[in-house]
């Protein structure tokens, strides 16, 4: 992308109009960045209602598998119903993508963690391991394998 990414990455969440600012690419570094930082042994995602989404969902969910870590889909939801399945569910993290109450063309990342991180985190470090090539990233250690779960939250 030939942006200043500055502009999409906040405090504690990524938002942009997609595909010019936000795609599938950076949704593939960002869940392979986040688990670099956050540390997770399993991390929930879901997602709204957005056309967005379930390309976005998908990438997030490859990069986060590809750093060796299982996923737990849990689709379409609201922020609420992530949140709520990472605390009552043990989940390390969570991301959802949405982008809340921005217009149709927005889409973007809420990423959450169950417990306090071990040192002070913002999405700024995710946003500097974004800068990578993809190829750069560390590889998840020889056999290791990771998990998708899809997972439907009761109502």
């Amino acid at each position: 992308m030939a942006f200043d990414q500055a502009t999409i990455f906040k405090a504690y969440d990524v938002r942009g109009i997609v595909p010019d600012e936000l795609d599938a690419d950076l949704a593939y570094k960002v869940g392979r960045a986040l688990v670099l930082y956050l540390e997770p042994e399993q991390v929930a995602v879901g997602h709204d209602m957005r056309v967005s989404g379930d390309s976005l969902a998908g990438a997030m969910i490859d990069g986060i598998r590809d750093q060796g870590v299982d996923v737990i889909d849990v689709g379409l939801v609201s922020s609420d119903a992530l949140y709520f399945a990472v605390g009552k569910y043990g989940y390390d993290a969570g991301v959802m993508i949405t982008a809340s109450h921005n217009p149709p063309a927005y889409n973007g990342f809420k990423i959450c963690k169950r417990k306090p991180a071990r040192s002070r985190w913002t999405t700024a470090s995710i946003r500097s391991a974004t800068s990578r090539s993809a190829a750069s990233f560390p590889n998840q250690p020889s056999g290791a394998t990771s998990s998708r779960k899809k997972c439907s939250l009761p109502t």
